[in-house]
């Protein structure tokens, strides 16, 4: 016998096979963790997305407050001619007081909304929860703003519709920490 041949037969019996029950559980444990970990990268980033969407939200609604402050306001810029002068106003009284119903039927309904936040979300840890809190300020802001402009001209609808929508926004912003899963 060769010494090839007796280093090869040596090699097979050192040759051991055993069972390794926790080899493959193990993989799929790093498989999960890397998907969880994707996951959570790209909710961060829908959460980035969604903060910018709501500051682009708040300086429209800034800039176009602003441009309604300067066109009303004497010595800002050209001014139309007082609705109530022309006696051609774009709400009469009798829409002007259903608006009114309805705009506080609707904000009654998103303080609902708010208060369920508050008593199920808590203190919630959740960055994505925090960033949600931080828009409802800013549109709380804008909702102060913009009915500062209405109690200037109370018949003034394309302000009413504009605050609908920062309504419409703010309900949409409690709706979603609601479904945030560590806000309960």
């Amino acid at each position: 016998m060769t010494f090839d041949d007796e280093l090869s037969a040596a090699a097979r019996a050192l040759h051991r096979e055993w069972q390794s029950p926790g080899m493959w559980p193990a993989i799929a444990e790093k498989i999960a963790a890397i998907e969880q970990a994707e996951r959570r990268a790209a909710a961060r980033r829908r959460a980035w997305r969604t903060l910018a969407a709501a500051a682009v939200i708040v300086l429209a609604v800034a800039a176009s407050t602003l441009l309604v402050r300067d066109r009303l306001s004497p010595g800002g810029g050209p001014t139309a001619p007082a609705p109530a002068a022309t006696g051609a106003r774009l709400l009469s009284d009798e829409a002007l007081s259903e608006v009114e119903r309805a705009e506080e039927q609707y904000i009654a309904a998103i303080e609902l909304l708010a208060t369920k936040v508050a008593a199920e979300s808590g203190a919630s840890a959740s960055p994505l929860v925090g960033n949600l809190r931080e828009r409802l300020l800013v549109i709380d802001a804008a909702i102060a703003d913009c009915r500062a402009e209405i109690d200037r001209n109370r018949f003034n609808a394309h302000l009413r519709r504009q605050l609908l929508s920062i309504y419409q926004e703010k309900r949409r912003t409690l709706e979603q920490i609601l479904q945030e899963p560590h806000a309960s």
